[in-house]
């Protein structure tokens, strides 16, 4: 598998390379050919850098941000060539170019609130209206250094004075340290009711360059430790009862559900301990292949995820994101059981283009749903 990924990797960058130098170069020069065929050499190399355990964000910015402005213009390019001609072709990739260098530079910092209200026939009364903020994937380290974007993000979460806050995972790309030049900004987070969150395949630090079992578990440690002091309340599969006028709702928070190669350390069961059954019952759960997998069976009325960041690029409908998650991004419905994704913030490297990171508040509404 590994090979067939290098080969591909290979094939994408390049393959254009070398129809394109083939087809319009005439008089092969040494410097050109090295300028040209450098951004797929590096793209190459810090692929390797990666899989050898190199987990630095640049060798991640390297690999994608390459991939976005040079080798998807270029296989643009070829295809529109081959049916419209050289002059389309070039405007085209051009054109991707600069909307490339949009969601590098500016895209990624620019915020979208989102409200969505959830119509429940179980929720209490008291419950009715009642404010949920909800963030998700700040993926701290991926960010440029003394960049004031979460304290914009805190800033404009506070103004919107929501009941509750919750962020449902990945804090961190690979170390607790990441959190360091943030914590006086994530503290001043400010929620009626209180802020929680949950883990997600992240926060493990499970992708670091030291990845023996002792750094592992002191890392953890150390973001456990973090989110303490921010204020955050931690539902590492347990829950929390949520009262109002003499009624409650019961907040659920699981540890991470996902797949190999990051830990399934999730356990429903226990996070539900003995809530009553007809209680209405908000899950956390950063994969939202949970969902499917477990949530829907065991009466959760209201799920909320993260993880798939909605590919970070989405242009219409389309998103690389569809392409693994059935439930990639925005209210999904079974019935009288709803789970909303989260776009999330930040992403595995700074770049947004039509996927804008997202705040999402959610308005619960007692009333029957005719969807």
């Amino acid at each position: 598998m590994l090979a067939f990924y290098f080969f591909l990797l290979v094939f994408c960058t390049f393959g254009p390379d070398v129809l394109i130098w083939l087809k319009f170069t005439e008089d092969p020069n040494l410097l050109i050919a090295s300028i040209w065929f450098l951004p797929s050499l590096i793209i190459i190399a810090s692929w390797f850098a990666v899989r050898k355990g190199f987990h630095h964000v640049a060798a991640v910015r390297l690999i994608f941000g390459g991939m976005l402005c040079f080798t998807f213009p270029k296989i643009a390019f070829l295809m529109t060539y081959w049916f419209l001609g050289t002059q389309i072709a070039f405007y085209l990739a051009l054109g991707i170019v600069a909307c490339v260098l949009y969601g590098l530079i500016w895209g990624w910092r620019r915020v979208v609130v989102k409200n969505i209200t959830i119509y429940s026939p179980n929720l209490p009364a008291s419950f009715d209206g009642y404010r949920i903020l909800q963030l998700s994937d700040f993926h701290l380290g991926t960010y440029p250094a003394k960049t004031h974007f979460v304290s914009k993000v805190v800033d404009i979460c506070n103004s919107l004075q929501c009941d509750l806050g919750v962020f449902t995972g990945d804090l961190v790309n690979n170390n607790p340290s990441e959190v360091n030049p943030y914590r006086s900004d994530l503290k001043r987070l400010q929620c009626k009711d209180g802020f929680y969150s949950i883990w997600g395949n992240h926060d493990y630090c499970l992708t670091g360059n030291d990845r023996s079992e002792k750094n592992i578990l002191a890392n953890q440690k150390k973001l456990y430790h973090m989110e303490s002091q921010l204020g955050w309340h931690q539902l590492m599969n347990e829950h929390v009862t949520l009262e109002r006028g003499g009624e409650r709702i019961q907040l659920i928070g699981v540890e991470n559900a996902g797949a190999a190669p990051f830990p399934n350390k999730c356990n429903l069961q226990d996070a539900m301990g003995d809530i009553p059954l007809s209680d209405y019952k908000i899950l956390l759960s950063h994969d939202p292949h949970h969902w499917r997998k477990e949530a829907l069976q065991d009466d959760i009325q209201l799920m909320l995820a993260g993880h798939t960041h909605a590919g970070q690029l989405k242009i219409g409908k389309f998103t690389f994101a569809r392409f693994a998650f059935k439930e990639w991004g925005g209210l999904y419905h079974t019935g009288n059981q709803q789970l909303y994704v989260s776009y999330g913030i930040g992403g595995s490297f700074p770049f947004r283009l039509g996927a804008w990171p997202e705040i999402a508040v959610l308005t619960l509404r007692r009333k029957p749903s005719s969807i």
